[in-house]
This record gives structure tokens, sequence and C-alpha cells, in this order.
């Protein structure tokens, strides 16, 4: 067997506390990170549950302003807003509860009140076929806590996608992740029924394309493995019954393992046009990345087939050999987005076939495209899975 040769990229969360009553852990993480003046960041949809006080009372005086006006996308006028009260209020710390947008929100407001200017020109630059530019980042960032709400993943991580003028960017500096991350089931059962399946298939979405990605490594099988396992057993429980506990508190680790796996095997076509539609089009993130996701599975199953029969195994389905394994997962993986009620079609999202091009060549400039494995060179081969999937 030959030896076995890779980098593996650590996520640079220092800590992550799992469990019910996690929340009530806040003030003595705060206190442990040297804060004393805390932002709290959230969305208006987290903002009407009982998280809001009950993280305002976790926080006590340290909590001295709230940014509840978290917008989908991240957007850079939002972000913009949340930089001015950061700065009357004289913020040391940062704690976000939400999903990805809250979470993507305070990673921006920390570059920005560390970098200034604008958030666009710290976005990474790729040029086809595999250059990546990553934009020097210099300055120290304020500490970050994170509460998640969904399980997108975005906890995890030290990059952040915000959007401005159709575009959406990734900005990325290993300060901006977050130093802790409070996994509270109960937090997330705060979240929409449908939001949470999405976002499971997000963090899904992740599993699936860094197993497969040519970047892929034995770390990233381990942690994506397992996180494919997890989701595919307890997610339809979860959104069935917001109170099972039990169900909520596997898939919030399903989603640290795919946080932690993806991130040093990146991922492929399926995030380039995930990425695209969410700049140009507005429609949830989540629910494109779930509804896209057997699509683009699909479309690779002829160079994937071992990755996908390893995939099958840990699900538990059954087949005659590989090729009958492979075949069976991107459509478990359909069959879920349906027994959830999610979106199947581009067009159920607001999207026009009319637009379906433009987004093709778009995801060309994507470096997920770079990582895909099947070699993306043309538009008209994001076409096709766009065309299926419309």
């Amino acid at each position: 067997m030959a030896a076995s040769t890779f980098i593996f990229n650590n996520p640079r969360v220092e800590r992550i506390v799992s469990g019910p009553g996690s929340i009530e852990k806040l003030f003595g993480e705060i206190d442990g990170l040297g804060g004393t003046r805390a932002m709290l960041v959230v969305s208006p949809s987290v903002a009407k549950t009982f998280l809001l006080d009950r993280i305002k009372s976790g926080l006590g005086a340290k909590c001295v302003t709230v940014f509840d006006q978290v917008k989908p996308h991240s957007p850079t006028e939002s972000i913009a807003k949340a930089v001015e009260s950061a700065r009357e209020a004289d913020i040391d710390v940062l704690v976000s509860a939400g999903g990805g947008s809250a979470i993507d929100s305070a990673k921006g407001i920390a570059a920005l009140l560390a970098e200034g200017g604008s958030l666009p020109r710290l976005g990474v630059r790729f040029t086809p076929p595999n250059k990546k530019e990553v934009p020097p980042m210099p300055a120290p960032k304020l500490p970050h806590i994170a509460i998640p709400t969904t399980l997108s993943g975005g906890e995890y991580s030290y990059s952040a996608g915000i959007s401005e003028g159709g575009k959406k960017y990734i900005v990325a500096d290993p300060k901006l992740a977050p130093r802790v991350v409070l996994l509270d089931p109960e937090a997330a059962a705060t979240a929409p029924a449908r939001l949470l399946a999405a976002s499971g298939m997000n963090a899904l979405a992740h599993c699936v394309e860094a197993v497969y990605s040519t970047e892929t490594q034995p770390l990233t099988d381990a942690y994506c493995l397992r996180g494919i396992g997890l989701i595919a057993r307890y997610l339809p429980r979860a959104v069935e019954n917001s109170r099972d506990l039990e169900a909520l508190s596997h898939v919030q680790v399903a989603a640290c393992l795919s946080g932690m796996g993806v991130y040093s095997a990146w991922t492929g076509i399926h995030h380039a046009i995930v990425h695209v539609i969410g700049g140009r089009y507005k429609a949830p993130h989540a629910e494109i990345h779930a509804l896209m996701l057997p699509y683009a599975m699909r479309w690779n199953l002829d160079a994937t087939v071992a990755a996908h029969a390893r995939m099958a195994r840990e699900i538990g389905i059954e087949g005659a050999d590989e090729n009958a394994l492979a075949a069976a997962v991107p459509e478990h993986v359909f069959a879920m987005n349906r027994r959830m009620g999610l979106p199947l079609r581009l067009r159920e999202l607001g999207v026009p076939r009319e637009g379906l091009r433009q987004l093709a060549s778009d995801a060309l400039d994507d470096y997920s495209i770079h990582t895909n494995p099947k070699p993306v060179t043309a538009a008209e081969q994001v076409l096709e899975v766009l065309e299926q999937a419309w």
C-alpha cells in the first residue's frame, strides 16, 4: 500500500461545547476570552424566539448591543450597519446566534472592524483553471462565539460568504473562525422544520463533495463519512419532531463533522452552482444546496463509483454490487428532500430557465469547480446539471 501523502488544515475553532443547556455556559466562555462588551448578532427570526432573552440573560451586563437585522446571504449593506453599531458600542467580543447568515455576518463585522475598506476587496479571487488569490488580512480580529440554530456548519470555518450587487464573495482569514461553538439542541429546536431540513442537507452536501473531491484525504473521509451516516439516519427524525433532542444533538454533531472535514478537501460543481444561484437570485442558500445535491451527485456518478459506494454503506443502503450501491445514493438523497418537503426543482425557487446559461458561465469562475472529481472545462457541462435540476 502506498504511503498516505496529504495536507490537512485543521479548523481554528478552539472549543466546542455540546449538549442540552450549553447556552448557560456562555458567560463563562466569554470570560475565558477576556470579553467584557459583547455585540449579539441574530437574525430577525431568532430574535422572535425565547433564545434572544435566554442569550441576553446569559450575557448579563456584558451584552452592550444587539444587531437583529441579519439578512440572507449576508449582504454588505447589512454588515456595514452592524459595524456602525459595533463601533459606537466599543465592543470587544462577538456572539452570533442563528444560521449561516448570522454567523457569516459576524465574521464580516469582525473583518471590517479590523481591516476597514469594503468587504468585496477582501474576497478570494479565482482565475481558471486553478489560480486562487486570498487577499491578506493581517489585523487581529475580535473573538467570536457562535451558537448555531441550523446545521450548515459555517461556525467551523474561517471563511464567510457575503453578497453585493448580485455576486457572492468569499472572505477568508484564519483569525475569523469562531473561537468557541456552543451546540445546544434546544437552540436547533427553534429553527423552522423546513430550514432545519435544508440546512441539514447543506451539511450533507459538504460531506458528499468532500468525500469525492480531488483533494479528499483520510481525515476528510473519517469526518465526512460519519457525518453522512448521522444525517441520513437522524435528520428526517429531527425535522419531524422538533422536541427530539437526541436526534437534534446527533445532527448538530454531524454538522460539526461536516464543517471539520470539508475545509481541507474543498468541494465541486455542486458548490459552484449554489454560490452563483445564491448571488444572482437570492434564493434561500440552504434550500439551493438541498435541491442541487442529488443532481450534482448523479452527474458526477461515473467518476465517483467507489466514493458513492462508501457513502451507501455508511447510510445502510444495500445493493448487489459497487455500481448498484453507488447509483442508489443520489436517489436516497433525492428521497430525503421529498420526504422533508423541500423543493425539488429550480423553478420552485424562482430561477428562470433563461437564466441558466448565465449561471453556468458564472460557475466556471468559482474555485470549487477546480476540485470537482470530473473535470469541468466548459459552461455546457454545468448547464447539463442546471437543466436537469430545472
